[in-house]
């Protein structure tokens, strides 16, 4: 159990988008928009987020305490200041919660104890392994 209370265990193994989203949100706090972008840009393009399914996937990390929405996120450089927009012409904006960073930092340890077993495997070269 964390200090915060929680057992970060327990939300482990993470999906793999939901990886994603923490990694990139790791770096700074992004609307909806930026994530996917970031995300595909992080995975030279291997990996698309749908924009329907990342709002569902926003709410779930939301529920559990990984990620928050930032109040008063800084108005982008398009269209009019933040104070001015109607509720439709405001981005959300995302960010990762210390309790989200725990959970990436255990599940990026997970991923490395998965690759040590993969590479004495030997199966990251051709023919070994399998």
């Amino acid at each position: 159990m964390s200090a915060h209370g929680f057992d970060v265990r327990e939300l482990l193994p993470l999906k793999p988008a939901d990886f994603q989203v923490l990694l990139v949100l790791c770096e700074r706090p992004l609307h909806a928009y930026g994530i996917c972008k970031a995300v595909e840009d992080q995975l030279k393009g291997q990996v698309r987020l749908e924009i329907g399914s990342l709002y569902r996937m926003m709410g779930r990390l939301t529920t559990v305490g990984l990620i928050e929405e930032v109040e008063n996120a800084p108005a982008s450089v398009e269209g009019p200041p933040l104070e001015r927009r109607s509720p439709a012409q405001r981005r959300k904006t995302y960010r990762i919660t210390e309790q989200g960073r725990q959970v990436a930092r255990a599940e990026a340890r997970r991923l490395r104890e998965v690759l040590e077993v993969v590479e004495d495997m030997d199966l990251l070269t051709e023919g070994g392994g399998v």
